[in-house]
């Protein structure tokens, strides 16, 4: 009988383990990647209304902290950045990986937009980011520092707001070294 439910708990316990590592396999929405450099997981509780449309307010999200160790940053994926050593870490999208060009377009508005690769970036919900006069002159020292290619190892993140928020708009391009992990919900 004392066999019995040491078998119960052991088939529950790896049940457990097996749904946990099928959660992460399933949320990380990526078919091929590496676990192993993922140096600790925790929930963290969104913080602001940047991503709203895609994640919201109070919402908790799981972070893989270290997973960009050994695994590309994907465009869309949602990161984790530690801006500027504050304590509390800023979650927002990889919209212009290494490589690629940017740039800003004049609308008819007499607003910017973002163009990466030649193509207006947008939001989660298929919105132009479109910067008023003045919130694109981070992003023009940039585009004239670097020819219009971001560099190796540099980053555009955005919130999900099209107007902008504390991003790439805000603070330039990133380093992959601010990256603390990926997002997953």
């Amino acid at each position: 009988m004392c066999y019995n439910r040491y078998m119960k708990k052991f088939f529950i316990f790896g049940a457990i383990v097996i749904i946990t590592i099928g959660a992460i396999f399933y949320f990380t929405n990526q078919g091929n990647f590496n676990l192993s450099c993922v140096t600790e997981t925790s929930e963290q509780i969104v913080r602001g209304q940047s991503l709203a449309g895609l994640i919201e307010e109070g919402q908790t999200v799981r972070l893989l902290k270290g997973f960009y160790n050994c695994n590309p940053l994907r465009r869309g994926d949602i990161v984790a950045y530690n801006y500027s050593g504050q304590s509390e870490l800023i979650i927002k999208i990889a919209r212009g990986l290494p490589g690629d060009t940017f740039n800003l377009a004049k609308n008819q508005r007499g607003n910017y937009n973002i163009i990466i690769n030649s193509q207006a970036a947008k939001n989660s919900t298929g919105q132009t980011y479109e910067l008023p006069e003045g919130r694109q002159r981070m992003l023009e020292l940039y585009i004239n520092d670097y020819q219009g290619v971001i560099p190796a190892n540099a980053y555009l993140i955005l919130g999900n707001q099209a107007e902008g928020s504390l991003d790439s708009i805000r603070f330039g391009l990133i380093g992959k070294e601010g990256i603390v992990g990926k997002i997953v919900q």
